[in-house]
């Protein structure tokens, strides 16, 4: 994502957290981005139970108007409310500290190897601005992460 985009993204979120945190919710996370022609701002919202169609919608008509009376992006886009899903994306402390609290197992993608690999799975034990220790789910022991190697890291909501 730019830094346009996400300054767009951060700015929405400030916007929105306390009003679907008012209504029960919690915010997972707002992304904005471009899909074919078309600009996307996704907003996810989480909840215990999980979330339904009508959630999604009850909470579009909240935000839609305080997004739009403060008018953060100029261009055209479309606005989309959606559950978090049980595969997340991990992007920031509080969703990595989700997922160690949770003691849900993560799928880490490096930029290059480490120890002759590029992808490793396990629960995270300990992190900090540099470093993510895991402990490995094939039993080899914790490994420790270089932040600054990591593309991506996803993790399965669903499964403890």
């Amino acid at each position: 994502m730019s830094n346009k985009k996400q300054n767009t993204a951060s700015q929405v979120r400030a916007l929105v957290e306390k009003p679907i945190s008012e209504m029960g919710f919690s915010l997972w996370d707002v992304a904005y981005y471009k899909e074919g022609a078309e600009l996307i701002l996704e907003v996810s919202v989480d909840k215990k139970g999980g979330i339904s169609l009508d959630d999604c919608s009850d909470i579009t008509k909240k935000i839609e108007p305080i997004i739009d009376e403060l008018d953060p992006i100029s261009e055209p886009y479309c606005l989309m409310v959606s559950s978090a899903g049980i595969d997340r994306e991990l992007r920031n402390d509080e969703q990595i500290g989700a997922a160690k609290d949770g003691g849900y197992t993560v799928n880490f993608k490096l930029f290059s190897l480490l120890e002759g690999r590029k992808e490793y799975y396990g629960t995270i034990k300990s992190f900090d601005n540099d470093i993510i220790t895991i402990e490995r789910n094939d039993e080899t022991g914790d490994i420790s992460l270089p932040r600054k190697l990591i593309s991506k890291m996803t993790a399965c909501f669903g499964i403890v």
